[in-house]
């Protein structure tokens, strides 16, 4: 089971997002093309450019072109505030500034989630977007933009080229203070601030499922299993000794290299990264004890001092005693644990591979599924069941591939870029059955499993159906197939 899960992980390929708003839309860039997230500094108009081009910025001594996101996609201009950004993106090796409106978060997506993008979409040209990712049953429409048509290279080229002239003058500015920096992660912990330098994250999740681990100390809240590995959490809040928040969607772990091992610290919300001079980082105040004086870096005073960050030494946030206490001997007891844990869990839940037709939803076990593929040249087979595609050549082995939109008697449609040819083994037989996409890994309890009704969407036969699982109070209809019979030949 945990082997098939774990293919499944590397199977549904995922990207990376960061998302962020112009106006009421919300939008991703590829987490590959951004370098950093800077706040809006002072711009340098540039004569004779697009109207979309905002100028440029001394970006560490580098000339930064700045376009103006809302400008490149025909939206009215806004007034800068507090949530203004400028994200910095590198397009095949050209490094450009756009300003969003606020900065969302790193959301991680299934590529099989993106579908086409509407060929008319609201103030976006369809053809600057990789597609659109639905969440939440459809309420949240994130658009995938294509960087690299949107800043294509003779822009690029165009804006710097413009911006000769007004280099000389921001080189002279950026010579005459060159300053180390750092690099910093910041998040809230009630109307705090704290920071971790960024050398040191490893990456930023949504919390997850904690196992308690009895006997640990007070502010290790347990441990959680991150891709085969055990991780020690420390909630940030009773380390701190404040009062326990409930979890929201804005609730985060950061995950730390502390050295010898990996460690995730709850936080109430992750603000931005930001780069700060490292001659505004203070030494810690003598109020701290000297434990607390190892744990905390200093204390770095922002806009003359109306803004301060507690920054954090993150590898002496946890003791040795505490390392050696949650990855030596107890690890192996805590793995046991949680493996019953998971042994218990699975019996009482279903793991399902989900996949649509049409409107509709299906779903086969995960332990039935060995691989899924795109669609390829299937050699059609004289003979065969009129439901059947044909024959493909995976690695050697030969796989009849079976159509399950003729099999259901479902109108035909044309393959294209979504379609997937998913491979199950039932009984020591390889087939591979052709679906028009591949949704998700479903994961629920047995409980909401009820019987199949005699009348299906779609005059599905009942036959081929094991049962239907109601999602979302009902809103989400799955119905679970029944291979045996749907790949039974007559």
């Amino acid at each position: 089971m945990t082997e098939a899960l774990n293919n499944m992980t590397e199977i549904l390929e995922e990207r990376q997002l960061v998302t962020f708003y112009l106006g009421q839309e919300e939008f991703g860039v590829d987490i590959m093309n951004v370098r950093e997230t800077i706040r809006f500094s002072e711009v340098t108009k540039v004569p004779q450019t697009p109207d979309y081009v905002e100028g440029i910025c001394n970006l560490r001594g580098s000339i930064l072109p700045i376009i103006d996101g809302r400008s490149r996609f025909g939206m009215e201009r806004r007034l800068r505030d507090e949530r203004t950004r400028i994200l910095v993106v590198d397009v095949n090796g050209r490094v450009t500034g756009i300003v969003v409106d606020r900065v969302s978060e790193v959301l991680r997506v299934n590529v099989s989630d993106l579908e086409p993008a509407p060929a008319v979409i609201r103030n976006v040209d369809a053809d600057y977007l990789d597609g659109v990712v639905k969440l939440n049953g459809g309420k949240r429409l994130i658009m995938a933009l294509n960087l690299g048509k949107i800043l294509t290279v003779d822009i690029v080229d165009t804006i710097q080229a413009q911006t000769v002239a007004a280099t000389a003058l921001e080189q002279v500015k950026s010579s005459e203070v060159d300053l180390e920096e750092d690099q910093l992660v910041t998040f809230l912990l009630g109307d705090e601030e704290y920071a971790f330098d960024i050398m040191h994250v490893k990456e930023i999740i949504r919390v997850p499922e904690i196992t308690a681990v009895p006997n640990a100390s007070y502010y290790i809240e347990g441990v959680v299993s991150i891709r085969s590995h055990l991780l020690p959490i420390v909630n940030m809040r009773s380390f701190f000794g404040l009062e326990e928040a409930v979890i929201t969607d804005q609730s985060r772990v950061i995950i730390i290299d502390l050295g010898n091992m990996s460690a995730g610290f709850k936080v109430d919300r992750v603000m931005e990264v930001i780069r700060v001079p490292k001659n505004v980082i203070e030494p810690p105040p003598v109020v701290f004890s000297s434990s607390e004086s190892e744990q905390i870096r200093g204390v770095a005073k922002l806009n003359q001092g109306a803004r301060l960050l507690m920054c954090l030494n993150a590898q002496n946030l946890l003791s040795a005693a505490i390392v050696k206490e949650l990855v030596g001997e107890s690890v192996e007891i805590l793995e046991e644990k949680m493996e019953k844990q998971m042994e218990k869990q699975l019996m009482e839940e279903e793991q399902l591979v989900a996949f649509r037709l049409g409107k509709e939803e299906f779903a086969i076990k995960i332990t039935d599924v060995q691989e899924i593929n795109r669609y390829t040249d299937v050699v059609r087979m004289p003979g065969t069941p009129a439901y059947f595609d044909g024959l493909v050549n995976l690695r050697g082995n030969i796989i009849p591939v079976l159509n399950l939109r003729r099999r259901f008697n479902m109108e035909e449609r044309a393959n294209d870029d979504s379609t997937r040819i998913i491979i199950v083994d039932v009984g020591n037989q390889k087939n591979g059955v052709v679906v028009d996409s591949v949704s998700e890994v479903l994961r629920f309890e047995r409980n909401l499993v009820e019987e199949t009704p005699k009348i299906l969407a779609n005059d599905v036969d009942a036959k081929y159906i094991k049962g239907v699982c109601k999602l979302n109070n009902g809103k989400r209809m799955v119905m679970i197939l029944d291979l045996e019979h749907a790949l039974k030949v007559g």
